[in-house]
């Protein structure tokens, strides 16, 4: 459920919210908020879902239908535009500027949260599954999405202006390592963004981790 064009707010010049309104790039952007989509799959609501990253809101009138509170946070400080806007479409959501390093929420509030293009921005990487282990409570679902290391893609965020090591200090592997060594997660099923290639060559990467 993908909001109309123009009426999400682009909270800083980093946010791809155009991306998702482009063609050829839109079947890539939105092909990854699908797969966090699929793995959230749930045979009834979430009591509480949280959102780590939320940017323009673009997800959350989707994860709005999968759960009665949804909740999100941001670093940028524009949450009451971006509340706003979702407002006028409908949708409730709690939005606060908070980092992931250091979350405004109680232990075990929450029984499912998604990040999706967080990770890969993060050197210290334990900390914030440690974080978000806090909040959220045993057998709880977390889906983690983030791209995946190779020279297409680093070539990709090169012609659009980046380099790839700084914006990107953190690889697939090295996130896939720190979920390995979490102590409250396991990673339970990933997808490949496209699906018909290995990981080494695919795009991009979704897991689900379950809180233990």
């Amino acid at each position: 459920m993908i909001p109309p064009r123009g009426s999400l707010v682009r909270p800083d010049g980093d946010d791809p919210l155009d991306f998702y309104y482009r063609p050829g790039a839109s079947l890539v952007y939105r092909s990854r908020l699908e797969h966090a989509r699929r793995l959230l799959a749930h045979g009834q609501p979430y009591e509480a879902l949280l959102d780590v990253g939320y940017g323009s809101g673009i997800f959350l009138p989707e994860l709005a239908r999968l759960a009665r509170r949804v909740a999100g946070v941001d670093v940028h400080d524009r949450a009451a535009e971006v509340t706003g806007a979702l407002a006028r479409l409908g949708v409730a959501a709690e939005l606060r500027q908070a980092s992931v390093y250091e979350l405004p929420y109680s232990e075990a509030e929450f029984d499912a949260a998604v990040c999706i293009s967080v990770f890969e921005h993060l050197v210290d990487l334990d900390a914030p599954l440690r974080e978000l282990g806090r909040v959220l409570a045993p057998g709880a679902v977390l889906v983690l999405g983030f791209p995946v290391r190779n020279p297409a893609t680093d070539l990709f965020f090169r012609l659009v202006g980046y380099n790839p090591r700084t914006i990107h200090p953190s690889g697939h592997r090295d996130i896939l390592a720190a979920i390995e060594r979490a102590p409250h997660f396991r990673l339970e099923r990933s997808l490949n963004l496209p699906p018909f290639l290995p990981l080494p060559l695919a795009a991009y990467l979704t897991c689900r981790l379950r809180r233990t």
